[in-house]
């Protein structure tokens, strides 16, 4: 009977001796990534402020000149926080030059936002133009950027080194 006994209790002998795993820390706790960092999207830009940069999804090439411009490539690409939807006008200041005319001619430069075509701008000859256009309250949005693209028709090509360039840009972004 003891025999019977100790062979009963020999798997359950056995079964007791497992071997656990390691002990192990938790993974350290992060913040989940955000888009566009800390970095607070404005609803108006001038290309010389600080926060410009945070603006630019594409298209616009990094280096500010005389302090207040930069140059555009075929299709710059901006995203604003806007605080209403309501009321709101685009706002841009944008310049063809004569260096670029000569070679262009007459462009023609579409703004479109969130995808859907606000305007289209004709520039018969060079020079600068403030644009200015109510926006329907409904194609904008508080809870996520709003993408502003601007396209040119045409580009221009740099007899030195090949480089392409649209336009140049000054200001943008919405304004009541």
């Amino acid at each position: 009977m003891q025999g019977r006994t100790l062979i009963l209790l020999l798997p359950l002998l056995f079964a007791g001796c497992v071997k656990y795993p390691e002990p192990y820390r938790p993974p350290v706790q992060r913040k989940p990534v955000e888009m566009g960092g800390d970095a607070k999207l404005s609803h108006f830009i001038g290309m010389s402020m600080p926060s410009a940069a945070d603006h630019f999804i594409s298209g616009v090439v990094p280096d500010l000149h005389d302090g207040s411009w930069r140059w555009v490539t075929k299709s710059p690409t901006f995203q604003f926080q806007v605080p209403t939807t309501k009321s709101l006008r685009l706002k841009a200041d944008l310049t063809v030059p004569d260096v670029t005319f000569e070679q262009t001619g007459p462009v023609k430069i579409t703004i479109a936002i969130n995808s859907r075509l606000l305007d289209t701008l004709e520039f018969p000859k060079p020079g600068q133009r403030i644009f200015e256009k109510p926006v329907p309250a409904e194609w904008l949005t508080t809870e996520r950027p709003n993408l502003v693209r601007l396209e040119i028709d045409k580009l221009w090509t740099s007899p030195a080194d090949g480089v392409q360039r649209g336009f140049i840009i000054t200001s943008i972004g919405f304004v009541q």
